[in-house]
């Protein structure tokens, strides 16, 4: 099954992506015009939309999660140095600038994702048959999702919905409030044609977009969001909708016993997964010009210790590092469970049989675990580009502190019972009463380490406290500049964000 969405996409972008086949035009003409031909076909059309997902679809994989994550207090960028992969680091001090790599890549990826997406809407037969009609659901969540990536990262952007003329491809920024409504409508569209349990585990269910559409409506109640956009409902309504559709789930799923579990390979799409992004462990050897020909998750080469050899772990790059910061807040709350299963240190390198390992500037002392690089995930002679560890991109303990958060907010429903699930999973006592400053704190211990801080930090209006000393100003760095590529592209259609 990890293999399928890997290899069709592969069909698809090998059709387009050949230099000598593109000039033979009887070949490039038939695939704009001619592809969507059958059922199959838009199958085709959507898994290379699901192919968009993976981060590390350009030379410079670009990780949404480690663009989400580099700016909080939970991670060090270390790598090799300050001079190793500088566009991290200067995300990681506030330092970037709108010719940052790795921001231009992330723009990119999602807009790719969202015209892939619109192919297959667009194209697609909602008469023809019920796959048809699922396949334009699963198009419209992932359009959706690749919309939610953007508007958060950049505020105003393109809103585009339909396959572009020539002449329509310099296109300009939209308020960002109409396209969260955008993306209100292509759930709620979505939702009556997703399938409850698709054949594919990868694939986009009702569950996911009930989820995912609750986390929309949470952003759109939660402080800044709401007064920056100024958005039609009051915060305690968006709050309400947010519950609602968080209760359409609830009880549906169930936290995994054990939280070291969550992240392991042998526990994907498990009983707390609600969607994840798929990789796939295919040895097709390294490719450093061209890193799209692999299907692993470089995120987890990335954040492995560099320079150790062991056989159970294996020697990574070094750069998505645990701040000693989260760490004391675990051994503050006597938080054993979570913080084991989020972090591997020293003594850990040890007892697997390291003996020495790079500490550059940065250094923590502990690494990931949960994109720790294993051995038995991957194919040695190639390891860095095939782990298949999958990103948990919504799991259920999430929902359930947001439901929490959304009680408290709409006054509907119980907090401490959502709230009280999760702490309990992790061994720690109830709490009565659970107050918003309980939740900001839980979602931290819970999620640390999973791309969420940063935008739940920017959606409380406490980034400029909390990462001031890291080099946050209020006023700009609530988005990423917008890719000077992109404006030049749009011949300068696309305007500037504030302070960059």
């Amino acid at each position: 099954m990890k293999s399928i969405i890997y290899i069709l996409f592969l069909l698809i972008f090998s059709s387009i992506s050949c230099s000598d086949w593109l000039e033979m035009e009887p070949v490039g003409v038939k695939f704009e015009n001619n592809f969507y031909q059958t059922e199959e076909d838009i199958f085709q059309g959507l898994v290379a939309a699901y192919s968009m997902l993976q981060p590390k679809f350009y030379n410079n994989w670009s990780s949404y999660y480690f663009l989400a994550n580099f700016p909080t207090d939970d991670a060090e960028v270390v790598g090799g140095g300050s001079g190793d992969r500088p566009e991290y680091h200067d995300v990681s001090n506030f330092t970037m600038l709108p010719t940052n790599t790795a921001i231009l890549e992330l723009w990119r990826r999602g807009f790719y994702g969202v015209n892939r997406a619109n192919l297959v809407i667009l194209n697609a037969n909602p008469e023809a048959s019920t796959k048809s009609r699922e396949y334009i659901a699963e198009a419209k969540f992932l359009r959706a999702y690749f919309y939610f990536e953007l508007v958060r990262f950049f505020g105003d952007i393109p809103l585009i919905t339909k396959q572009l003329l020539p002449e329509e491809y310099d296109q300009p920024r939209v308020a960002a409030s109409l396209v969260y409504e955008q993306i209100i409508t292509d759930l709620k569209e979505a939702i009556p044609d997703l399938a409850v349990s698709p054949p594919d585990k990868y694939r986009a269910t009702q569950g996911a977009a009930h989820a995912l559409l609750g986390k929309v409506y949470l952003y759109m109640a939660s402080p800044y969001y709401h007064q920056r956009y100024s958005f039609e409902l009051s915060g305690a309504e968006y709050y309400q909708l947010a519950f609602d559709e968080f209760n359409e789930i609830y009880g549906q799923y169930a936290l995994e016993p054990n939280y070291d579990n969550i992240w392991s390979y042998e526990y994907e799409h498990g009983s707390e997964s609600i969607f994840e992004i798929e990789y796939a462990n295919i040895s097709r050897g390294g490719d450093w010009g061209n890193g799209r020909v692999n299907g692993g998750n470089i995120d987890v080469q990335m954040s492995g210790p560099r320079g150790i050899s062991t056989d159970t772990l294996n020697a990574g790059w070094g750069f998505d590092m645990v701040s000693t910061d989260l760490i004391a807040l675990y051994d503050a709350e006597g938080d054993n469970v979570r913080k084991n299963g989020t972090a591997y240190g020293e003594a850990f390198l040890l007892s697997i049989g390291a003996s020495s390992w790079e500490k550059n500037e940065g250094y923590t002392g502990w690494f990931s675990k949960k994109r720790a690089p294993w051995t038995h995930i991957t194919f040695s002679g190639n390891a860095e580009w095939n782990y298949e560890t999958n990103e948990r991109v919504i799991r259920y303990a999430d929902v359930l502190l947001m439901m929490a958060e959304a009680a408290i907010g709409s006054g509907t429903g119980n907090p401490d019972t959502y709230f009280n699930e999760v702490r309990q999973r992790a061994g720690l006592s109830t709490i009565t009463g659970v107050t918003i400053a309980d939740i900001k704190k839980e979602r931290r211990l819970e999620l640390a380490m999973e791309g969420f801080r940063y935008f739940d930090l920017v959606r409380w209006g406490d980034a400029p406290t909390v990462l001031g000393n890291r080099g946050f100003v209020t006023g700009i760095h609530e988005v990423f500049p917008i890719p000077q590529d992109e404006i030049i592209n749009s011949n300068y259609k696309l305007t500037q964000n504030d302070g960059y």
